[in-house]
């Protein structure tokens, strides 16, 4: 049964580089279409999901072909598992976190809860961080943005604007 696990493996590498190519040619297209709007979305690379996406069943292959047979240690499948857990929330939090911002509204949208809406006015400062830019409203830490991506400079240019 590790033959299968051999032969599936660089089967879902090769088709998971394919989608990530994929993934990076559409972003860019939905990146340049909506760069001169007032109303835009911030939300996390597909890039990023598509490389999480691809580890993850790749982890999922090795788990069930990898315990059909001879077994892997228990140590070694929690450990797997753990992993799988860990990629898969990553791959929710690429896909569902998000910011949208239309005219003054701004509706933020969590990994886990429901979506917050705020306005331009309430927010106090934005700190540009290693992690990302944060953003407080009433003195605490409302969310935070992707530092590299063209809607972050565009809420911070819209921030600097409605001061």
């Amino acid at each position: 049964m590790l033959n299968l696990l051999y032969i599936c493996t660089p089967l879902i590498l090769i088709l998971g580089i394919a989608g990530i190519f994929a993934l990076a040619k559409k972003e860019s297209a939905r990146k340049t279409s909506k760069l001169n709007r007032r109303d835009f979305v911030i939300r996390s690379s597909y890039v990023w999901g598509g490389i999480m996406i691809t580890i993850d069943v790749i982890i999922l292959v090795m788990l069930i072909f990898g315990n059909i047979g001879e077994p892997f240690p228990l140590g070694f499948n929690v450990v797997l598992g753990l992993i799988f857990l860990a990629f898969a929330f990553g791959i929710l939090q690429v896909f569902r976190e998000r910011v949208t911002v239309k005219n003054d509204e701004i509706t933020y949208t969590p990994v886990v809860g429901s979506k917050r809406v705020y306005t331009f006015s309430q927010i106090e400062k934005i700190e540009a961080k290693k992690t990302g830019t944060v953003v407080f409203i009433d003195g605490k830490k409302a969310f935070t943005l992707e530092t590299s991506g063209i809607g972050t400079l565009l809420f911070v240019e819209i921030f600097k604007t409605r001061r």
